[in-house]
């Protein structure tokens, strides 16, 4: 199971469920320890923090976004995607606590889930504040000239090995 949990209990949210009060700022924190390592809160998936890859989809605008409409890096890299899911509070709730099991599949995170509950809707809180009403996130500062983008190593082999001719 890639280092996931096998089976996880949904129990603790509904069908119906309603994300209860939460705090968006203890969620930013709690984003930056569980998430930030491979996702983006910015609409141009830029990586500003330093030891972070960019792997995952922007987390920008991600609440009520169906699963697989942001781009990723590396497709080949990363292998299976969530299909079929609008990232509303109960599916976010249950990805977060085991991914693999609420997609029914192999996701190529190296995230085990959060079993806390408050934890995750304090997330989702947070996940809400990265939309285009958010001033400090939807227009960042452009990016320095001497910032490299990342690019998969194909693609840097690609342009290296033209160069060299």
């Amino acid at each position: 199971t890639n280092g996931g949990k096998v089976r996880s209990d949904f129990s603790d949210v509904p069908e119906d469920f309603v994300l209860p009060s939460g705090d968006a700022k203890k969620g930013e924190k709690l984003y930056k320890k569980h998430c930030a390592q491979c996702h983006s809160i910015y609409p141009d998936n830029r990586i500003s923090r330093t030891g972070a890859t960019q792997l995952g989809p922007t987390m920008f605008n991600v609440y009520g976004r169906a699963s697989g409409e942001a781009e990723i890096q590396n497709k080949v890299l990363m292998g299976g995607r969530a299909e079929g899911i609008v990232w509303t509070a109960a599916p976010l709730m249950n990805y977060m606590k085991n991914p693999r099991q609420t997609v029914q599949g192999n996701i190529q995170m190296n995230f085990r889930g959060i079993d806390d509950f408050q934890t995750r809707v304090d997330i989702i809180h947070y996940l809400k504040t990265l939309d285009w009403s958010n001033e400090k996130v939807a227009n960042p500062p452009e990016k320095p000239s001497g910032y490299l983008p990342i690019f998969p190593i194909n693609v840097i082999s690609h342009y290296m090995a033209g160069s060299s001719k």
